[in-house]
Protein backbone atom coordinates (compact mmCIF):
# COMPACT_ATOMS: atom_id res chain seq x y z
CA UNK A 1 0.00 0.00 0.00
CA UNK A 2 3.05 2.22 0.29
CA UNK A 3 3.31 4.63 -2.61
CA UNK A 4 6.27 4.95 -4.91
CA UNK A 5 7.38 8.15 -3.16
CA UNK A 6 7.76 6.39 0.18
CA UNK A 7 11.31 5.42 1.16
CA UNK A 8 11.42 3.61 4.50
CA UNK A 9 15.10 4.55 4.80
CA UNK A 10 14.10 8.15 5.57
CA UNK A 11 12.06 9.71 8.34
CA UNK A 12 9.53 10.94 5.80
CA UNK A 13 9.20 7.52 4.24
CA UNK A 14 8.61 5.90 7.63
CA UNK A 15 6.01 8.56 8.48
CA UNK A 16 4.15 7.91 5.25
CA UNK A 17 4.41 4.15 5.65
CA UNK A 18 3.07 4.25 9.22
CA UNK A 19 0.25 6.62 8.21
CA UNK A 20 -0.82 4.39 5.35
CA UNK A 21 -0.67 1.29 7.58
CA UNK A 22 -3.11 3.03 9.93
CA UNK A 23 -5.40 3.78 7.00
CA UNK A 24 -5.18 7.51 7.65
CA UNK A 25 -5.14 10.23 5.03
CA UNK A 26 -2.70 13.14 5.19
CA UNK A 27 -5.61 15.36 6.23
CA UNK A 28 -6.72 13.04 9.04
CA UNK A 29 -3.16 12.68 10.31
CA UNK A 30 -2.74 16.45 10.26
CA UNK A 31 -5.96 16.97 12.22
CA UNK A 32 -4.98 14.37 14.83
CA UNK A 33 -1.48 15.84 15.08
CA UNK A 34 -2.54 19.48 15.31
CA UNK A 35 -0.66 20.59 12.20
CA UNK A 36 -1.59 21.52 8.64
CA UNK A 37 -1.83 18.91 5.88
CA UNK A 38 0.97 20.58 3.93
CA UNK A 39 3.21 20.20 6.98
CA UNK A 40 2.59 16.44 7.08
CA UNK A 41 3.24 16.24 3.33
CA UNK A 42 6.51 18.19 3.69
CA UNK A 43 7.61 15.84 6.47
CA UNK A 44 6.73 12.80 4.36
CA UNK A 45 8.65 14.20 1.39
CA UNK A 46 11.65 14.94 3.66
CA UNK A 47 11.44 18.65 2.86
CA UNK A 48 11.40 19.39 6.59
CA UNK A 49 11.38 17.49 9.87
CA UNK A 50 9.03 17.69 12.83
CA UNK A 51 10.21 19.04 16.15
CA UNK A 52 10.66 16.47 18.89
CA UNK A 53 7.34 17.25 20.60
CA UNK A 54 5.46 16.76 17.31
CA UNK A 55 7.43 13.59 16.61
CA UNK A 56 6.37 12.13 19.96
CA UNK A 57 2.75 13.00 19.21
CA UNK A 58 2.99 11.56 15.68
CA UNK A 59 4.38 8.28 17.01
CA UNK A 60 1.31 7.97 19.23
CA UNK A 61 -1.11 8.90 16.45
CA UNK A 62 0.53 6.45 14.06
CA UNK A 63 0.92 3.65 16.61
CA UNK A 64 4.68 3.31 16.21
CA UNK A 65 7.66 3.87 18.47
CA UNK A 66 9.84 6.95 18.36
CA UNK A 67 12.83 4.75 17.53
CA UNK A 68 10.99 3.43 14.49
CA UNK A 69 10.33 6.94 13.19
CA UNK A 70 13.86 8.14 13.90
CA UNK A 71 15.93 5.23 12.67
CA UNK A 72 13.65 2.42 11.55
CA UNK A 73 14.31 0.34 14.66
CA UNK A 74 11.33 -1.29 16.28
CA UNK A 75 12.70 -0.94 19.80
CA UNK A 76 11.05 -3.27 22.27
CA UNK A 77 8.49 -4.32 19.73
CA UNK A 78 5.66 -2.69 17.85
CA UNK A 79 3.19 -0.59 19.72
CA UNK A 80 -0.38 -1.81 19.62
CA UNK A 81 -1.77 -0.77 16.25
CA UNK A 82 -4.75 1.54 16.32
CA UNK A 83 -7.10 1.34 13.42
CA UNK A 84 -8.86 4.32 11.91
CA UNK A 85 -12.02 3.14 13.70
CA UNK A 86 -10.12 3.07 17.03
CA UNK A 87 -8.94 6.64 16.52
CA UNK A 88 -12.43 7.79 15.50
CA UNK A 89 -13.86 6.10 18.61
CA UNK A 90 -11.26 7.78 20.80
CA UNK A 91 -12.07 11.16 19.25
CA UNK A 92 -15.79 10.60 19.94
CA UNK A 93 -15.01 9.67 23.55
CA UNK A 94 -12.83 12.76 24.03
CA UNK A 95 -15.50 14.99 22.48
CA UNK A 96 -18.07 13.53 24.89
CA UNK A 97 -15.79 14.21 27.86
CA UNK A 98 -15.15 17.74 26.58
CA UNK A 99 -18.89 18.42 26.28
CA UNK A 100 -19.51 17.04 29.78
CA UNK A 101 -16.79 19.28 31.21
CA UNK A 102 -18.22 22.27 29.35
CA UNK A 103 -21.64 21.57 30.88
CA UNK A 104 -20.03 21.25 34.33
CA UNK A 105 -18.22 24.56 33.86
CA UNK A 106 -21.46 26.27 32.76
CA UNK A 107 -23.26 24.93 35.84
CA UNK A 108 -20.40 26.06 38.08
CA UNK A 109 -20.52 29.53 36.49
CA UNK A 110 -24.26 29.73 37.16
CA UNK A 111 -23.68 28.65 40.79
CA UNK A 112 -20.97 31.29 41.21
CA UNK A 113 -23.23 33.94 39.72
CA UNK A 114 -26.05 32.98 42.13
CA UNK A 115 -23.63 32.96 45.07
CA UNK A 116 -22.34 36.43 44.17
CA UNK A 117 -25.91 37.69 43.83
CA UNK A 118 -26.74 36.35 47.32
CA UNK A 119 -23.58 37.89 48.73
CA UNK A 120 -24.48 41.27 47.24
CA UNK A 121 -27.94 41.09 48.83
CA UNK A 122 -26.47 40.13 52.20
CA UNK A 123 -23.96 42.97 52.05
CA UNK A 124 -26.82 45.47 51.64
CA UNK A 125 -28.53 44.38 54.84
CA UNK A 126 -27.88 46.75 57.70
CA UNK A 127 -27.17 45.02 60.99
Amino acid sequence: MTSATSDSRTLGGRLQEARERQGLTVSETAKLSGVQSKTIKNWELDRSEPRSNKLVHLAGVLGVSMSYLLDGQTGDGPLPQKTKADVIGLIAELEERSEALSRDIARAAEDIHALNRDLAILRQIEW
